[in-house]
């Protein structure tokens, strides 16, 4: 029997029942109503309650001074009371005609869990600056990384996506601005306790919290790897109770690419014709969509996700397995992973011991992109047709002989590119409860990855013709061993609350990796598989290399937090670590923070103020270090140099490759945040501001130095100093709440300016380096890095127009049309003013409709696509923009200035999503929800490029790169079955 039939059948019973009941007491019952006035715990009046008769939708709400009257038909119906704010009631109706409730206020908001570093806390507990988004507040949709669902959603949490619909693309991360010039500038990530973890291998639709430590003082218990903030993911684990298994399925498509924008076929042949006539021999007979040929029609992706959980109190599980298949827009573009995550909990001796196991597998097959082959398919001429059958020595494929020219279906069809890695994590908590309240926990924990890339470049692959074949072999294993051991206490004295950690944690990460190269190979049959049998290989024109490099983090950490009467209080930690990444004279380093907070709204001059919920007053200070750079830059490395005959053989000589700098010590940053958490109208309108100051010094960067005296002729170092300023401001509302439709809506926005303070050391040579260089025929750098300016400052002439001769004018211009670069100015700023997220769930019945804008105000972006190919020199054997119809009166050659700097202002629709959910009283399925969900909906912007949202990380923010993969609106059907 299907299951819409059992529904019309029990639809029908019901119908029955309630009929027959409604007969027997409509005597007694009809015209009946009950009234009554619902009041706060300050037995003040509540106005907008509302009352439903459960299992119906008969419902009111009370008045301005909370009464209600509401008809009923049994004397069994049973009142809800809900409020916002306030814990709900139910009453049985009986022989009562007159119904009055108190609601209890609810505590469950500011009792909310909060996960910090090495511990979790309540919400209203909570001094520094931490922001938590649980499950039913992500972004909905597929994602290739879990930090996607909350993207928009955390003030000052900058998560921008610069690779496209690139299925193996990551977001990049950025918190509270730049704080370094070239040590890692992403968020410490850690997922179930594993620090470091790779994102990759976490199954976002397992996922049930993320928590983020934003500022120093909630940071700095993690030391040197807390400076850019803390992100902590907390899966789905283990729970008592009957087993539940829950599957969840997802079919995605992929529409409505966006490309830059060329000629076509017809308006390429009427350019040249029109306005450079003396290249009419670049015209072919051909009418070829190149982005067309590369791309596939509508990429499809799928992905499954079945979990199995349940056991009791002394013995539980959760168990899920998560498969992937996601085609890229690309053709021969693909993802397959397979994820397997099983966590146990078990407690023995009447929970004396709580043993806590966790095993994750990960496997990833992959075609990656060569994001080169879209550059290819905007400047191939459209005239020209894919191939050429009498050109045998390019393999049958039309061959125009130019520079940085090359046929972007032969890129595809004469390439094999695949790589493989399996991950595995393994790891076991123990935590003895030695008494009331002191806990001693033991965390072991072992992360490995092993991966493997192969590369083969056929005899007619368009860069590599000649070669006859290229086969490249790349592997590398990389493993992490983890060992934390804490104390934790927590004691409740009266008024008092009390809790305390202290640890040791000790980190060992080894990475090694191997390559090879060779060409010249008979035939292309064996692709990788046989590298040595390349003629390169006898000829001395192969080559090879490999490397091993281990390092070492030590540390002991504590925090101790207190509070009196949920009213006052304080919280500090340190942290006093050691890595082995640094010089002998500046090993070790000391973390401290500390932070407080005042309930405000809990003095009893506060009480009286009815509309006020929660204010609490926040301040905060904490340093963090930063160590995320590569291994050995301390020490002097030595490389293989010339070699000298002697005595009948050949001897190897050996030169220094960098100089030793045993001061080399980690960036340190000093963070002062303060904040305001509110609450009023009963919880309806919540939210919190904050504003912080961080300076991050001791900037590591690399410099040119004499040599001699210095044995090499760069160093790396300690030489700056940057300041980052910003305001953050995020608001909950429930704007609407009746019986059947609520509205709740979250506005978030920062705005951060950045400062570098210092740029410069007793043995740099100047404090002021140009950035951000421009390949080819452009061949300049568009930005500097100068002291008493922000990062990601655009340098170069201010363009005034064109004049009448069809050239640019630039101001300061010398008789040549060109401005020196000594004469250059700012001209712009990549990063932007302010950024804004805006998320909305609408809930009617059953019915689940939710959406998420984000918006970006200000900033620049460097247009290189405008630069290099707006302009008719340009067009011929390449094409060009299609905007360079726009102004045909330019007749100049392509020249860096600010006439290519865009503002990048942008309007984005994130996703968009409606769901309904099934709600079933059967044997074998509990719930059953669809949802249709599109994601990268619009963007409104007036900047003429693919996407003005590029990456703003790095010392070259804001260049849209050349080389890019397009954006696609994604487009899920999916759905969610609880067994």
């Amino acid at each position: 029997m299907s299951a819409n039939r059992k529904l019309s059948i029990r639809n029908l019973l019901s119908l029955t029942l309630a009929a027959l009941m409604l007969a027997t007491n409509v005597a007694s019952a009809q015209n009946r109503s009950i009234t009554g006035s619902v009041t706060g715990s300050k037995n003040e009046p509540l106005a907008g309650v509302n009352i439903v008769i459960r299992g119906t939708t008969t419902g009111v709400m009370t008045d301005m001074d909370g009464k209600y009257s509401i008809p009923i038909q049994s004397n069994d119906a049973v009142l809800v009371f809900t409020y916002i704010g306030y814990g709900q009631e139910e009453v049985t109706v009986g022989n009562q005609s007159s119904i009055n409730v108190a609601l209890a206020e609810d505590a469950q908001n500011l009792d909310e869990v909060v996960v910090i570093g090495y511990g979790s806390t309540t919400k209203k507990e909570i001094t520094g600056s931490v922001a938590s988004v649980k499950s039913e507040d992500f972004n909905t949709g597929a994602f290739n990384s879990p930090i996607g669902m909350v993207q928009g959603k955390v003030a000052g949490l900058n998560i921008i996506n610069p690779n496209g619909s690139d299925p193996q693309g990551s977001y990049e991360i950025i918190l509270r601005g730049t704080n370094t010039l070239t040590a890692g500038a992403q968020p410490l990530i850690i997922v179930d306790g594993v620090e470091g973890a790779d994102l990759k291998n976490v199954n976002f639709q397992e996922v049930e919290s993320i928590d983020v430590l934003k500022d120093g003082s909630a940071a700095a218990i993690y030391g040197t790897r807390g400076s850019n903030g803390v992100i902590i993911i907390t899966t789905k684990r283990a729970r008592s109770g009957v087993t539940n298994v829950e599957f969840s399925g997802i079919l995605s498509a992929q529409v409505a690419p966006r490309m830059v924008k060329n000629l076509s076929a017809d308006e390429f042949r009427n350019a040249i014709n029109t306005y450079t006539p003396s290249k009419s021999g670049n015209i072919y007979v051909g009418n070829t969509d190149w982005f067309d040929e590369v791309t596939r029609d509508v990429p499809v992706s799928q992905n499954y996700n079945i979990s199995v959980s349940g056991g009791s109190e002394k013995f539980s599980h959760h168990s899920a397995l998560g498969i992937e298949q996601n085609q890229g827009l690309l053709k021969d573009n693909n993802l397959n992973k397979v994820l397997i995550k099983t966590n146990i909990l078990q407690n023995l001796f009447n929970n004396k011991l709580v043993l806590d196991y966790n095993l994750i597998y990960g496997k990833r097959k992959y075609n990656p992109a060569n994001y080169d082959i879209f550059a290819q398919a905007f400047l191939h001429n459209p005239t020209e047709p894919v191939y050429d059958p009498a050109n045998v020595e390019s393999g049958g494929y039309m061959h125009v002989n130019a520079i940085e020219y090359y046929n972007p279906v032969a890129m595809i069809n004469e390439r094999t590119r695949e790589g493989r890695t399996v991950d595995m994590t393994a790891n076991a908590k123990a935590t003895l409860n030695i008494t009331d309240g002191l806990q001693w926990s033991n965390f072991i924990g072992y992360e490995s990855s092993d991966w493997e890339e192969n590369d083969y470049k056929s005899h007619y692959y368009p860069s590599a013709l000649g070669s006859n074949g290229v086969a490249e072999v790349g592997n590398g294993y990389w493993d992490k061993i983890t060992f934390q051991s804490i104390f934790s206490f927590k004691k409740y004295i009266e008024n008092h609350n009390i809790q305390a950690i202290a640890g040791y944690s000790y980190l060992d990460e080894m990475t090694n990796s191997s390559w090879m190269l060779n060409s010249n190979f008979d035939l292309d049959r064996y692709l990788y598989n046989n590298i040595g049998q390349g003629a390169a290989l006898k000829e001395g024109r192969a080559s090879m290399s490999s490397s091993r490099e281990e390092s070492k983090l030590i540390s002991f950490f504590t925090r101790a937090m207190y509070n009196f009467d949920e009213k006052y209080l304080l919280s500090g930690s340190l942290r006093y670590e050691g890595s082995s990444r640094f010089g002998d004279n500046h090993r070790w380093g000391l973390f401290p923070a500390i932070s407080g907070g005042w309930r405000m709204s809990r003095e009893a001059f506060m009480e009286d103020i009815s509309w006020l919920s929660e204010l609490k007053l926040r301040v905060g200070y904490g340093v963090t270090g930063n160590q995320e750079f590569p291994n050995y830059r301390q020490l002097v490395l030595l490389k293989s140099d010339q070699k000298f005959y002697s005595e009948g053989k050949w001897i190897s000589t050996y030169a220094p490759s960098s100089n030793p700098n045993p001061d080399l010590r980690w960036e340190k940053k000093q963070e002062f945040n303060v904040g305001v958490d509110f609450s009023v109208l009963k919880n309806r309108l919540s939210g919190s501001i904050d504003y912080y100051i961080r300076r991050s010094s001791d900037l590591l960067n690399e410099f040119q130095v004499p040599s001699p005296p210095y044995l090499y002729s760069t160093m790396y170092a300690n030489v700056g100093t940057i300041e980052n300023q910003g305001v953050e401001l995020m608001v909950n509302a429930v704007a609407v709440q009746k019986a059947n439709f609520a509205w709740t809506t979250t506005l978030t926005a920062s705005h951060n300016s950045n400062k570098l303070i210092k740029f410069s050391a007793d043995n740099m040579q100047g404090s002021k380096y140009w950035t951000g260089w421009l390949w080819g025929e452009i061949a300049t750098n568009c930005q500097v890095i100068e002291e008493g300016q922000s990062l990601g400052t655009f340098y170069g002439p201010a363009w005034l127009g064109i004049d009448e001769f069809g050239n640019d004018k630039f101001k300061g211009q010398k008789p040549d049309g060109k401005v020196p670069q000594e004469k250059w100015e700012e001209i712009g700023n990549a990063y932007p003013d302010v950024v804004l997220g805006w998320s909305n769930n609408f809930q009617y019945k059953n019915w689940n409709l939710s959406f998420a804008l984000r918006a970006s105000i200000g900033g620049e972006v460097l247009n290189t696509y405008r630069l290099y190919y707006e302009n008719w020199g340009a067009l011929g054997v390449k094409n060009i923009v299609a905007s360079q119809l726009d102004n045909p009166n330019f007749t100049g050659n392509a020249l860096y200035s600010s006439k290519y700097l865009e503002d990048a202002s942008f309007l984005k629709m994130d996703n968009i999503s409606l769901g309904y959910k099934f709600n079933f009283e059967q044997k074998y399925i509990n719930s059953m929800r669809i949802y249709l969900t599109a994601q990268n909906v619009f963007c409104i912007t007036g900047y003429k490029g693919v996407d003005p949202e590029v990456g703003l990380s790095g010392l070259a923010p804001g260049i849209d790169p050349r080389s890019y993969y397009p954006y696609t609106t994604n487009i899920s059907l999916g759905l969610n079955l609880v067994f």
